[in-house]
């Protein structure tokens, strides 16, 4: 990895130093880690890039992200687990959608007023 560009190296989506055997989310091939590539990007002269999938074709991009080991006990180097799959976790987010509950869907019709006309809208 020393022949990588300073922003491949700091990016928080690379794939660890020590491989690990992992899953890509998008085309659902396992592989290890190693294989996942730096494509660098330069756009309006600013460089960067992704971490891919190697995959020919394949969009998923990111350890982490779109990749992710295969092992659910997977620790990273600072012995962090990257997912949980804890029950307290399912209990917040249950908590933060009470908070945003919009109540019953069907209460709006396609004749409600929402405040907006069509001729506003940018699209």
């Amino acid at each position: 990895m020393s022949d990588l560009p300073p922003e491949a190296l700091d990016d928080c989506f690379r794939p660890p130093d020590i491989p690990v055997e992992v899953h890509c989310l998008h085309c659902g091939r396992e592989y290890d880690s190693y294989l996942i590539w730096w494509d660098e990007h330069i756009v309006d002269g600013e460089r960067g890039g992704f971490w891919r999938c190697p995959t020919p074709g394949c969009d998923g991009a990111g350890f982490g992200f779109d990749i992710w080991p295969v092992n659910g006990e997977y620790r990273d180097g600072d012995r962090e687990f990257i997912w949980s799959d804890d029950e307290e976790d399912d209990e917040a987010y249950e908590e933060e959608d009470e908070e945003f509950d919009l109540g019953p869907r069907d209460e709006l019709s396609p004749s409600d007023d929402l405040g907006w006309d069509a001729e506003s809208v940018p699209w």
